[in-house]
């Protein structure tokens, strides 16, 4: 087991602050210009083209390597990873997640890492889903909260599933009734609990975080018997704030 402390380096980024994505569309392998460029709609275009090229650059920083020169291997669950190179450091891992015009990347050394995030203004039916997708230890818990309470109590708890099954490179499908989070959207550093039905699967770590002004709430997990420490990096134009 992975143990120790790891640190995993958080970038938030928020389309309406990159106005121009000429320098993040420049470094795109033709692949993924072909990719970007099918998507009908607009933001979808544009947040795919911020995201991917910020990885991009961010790795090629990690690296020291052209962001051109970077090039992945694909798990059969669809989880990327950087394809080994001569003298090329191998134990960087990422994770990316987006959703509306917000996205997020994480950068951990040593372990594999996984992060999810959502929108808490957005319209969702917490019970109806959970009862579809969740544990029943989850489903129970969920409904001890309040009406109101109870749809951040889930996006909490759909974020911290993501994020393990990402760090995992499993599927959703694999795990959605076999793993049990912590709904608590105050705790920092819930619980992740595969079920005994479940198959043998590495620990994860979790850490959540929040961020109430622009509606945003997610969560980190690695591969580790350990929580990950985060540090974060907000992208304003062309520069870190």
């Amino acid at each position: 087991m992975i143990q120790g402390e790891f640190e995993v380096e958080v970038i938030r980024a928020h389309l309406r602050d990159v106005p121009d994505l000429s320098r993040f569309e420049a470094v795109l392998a033709d692949d993924e210009r072909a990719r970007a460029s099918g998507y009908k709609i607009k933001e979808t275009r544009r947040m795919f083209t911020l995201a991917r090229g910020l990885l991009r650059l961010e790795l090629a920083k990690r690296l020291t390597k052209d962001p051109a020169d970077i090039h992945f291997d694909v798990r059969p669950s669809g989880k990327p990873d950087i394809r080994a190179t001569p003298g090329a450091p191998t134990d960087w891992r990422f994770s990316v997640s987006h959703t509306g015009p917000h996205a997020t990347l994480a950068f951990c050394r040593g372990a594999d890492v996984g992060i999810d995030i959502e929108r808490t203004d957005r319209d969702v039916k917490p019970l109806e889903i959970a009862k579809r997708y969740f544990t029943e230890a989850e489903l129970k818990e969920l409904e001890t909260y309040s009406a109101q309470m109870r749809p951040r109590a889930f996006l909490a708890g759909w974020t911290r599933k993501e994020a393990v099954v990402k760090a995992r490179g499993s599927t959703m499908a694999e795990s959605l009734q076999t793993l049990s989070v912590g709904l608590d959207p105050n705790e920092a550093h819930p619980i992740a609990k595969d079920l005994k039905t479940a198959p043998p699967r590495t620990p994860c770590g979790l850490t959540t975080f929040e961020f109430a002004a622009i509606q945003l709430i997610g969560a980190v997990a690695i591969c580790a018997e350990t929580t990950p420490v985060l540090r974060f990096e907000v992208l304003s134009g062309t520069r870190f704030d």
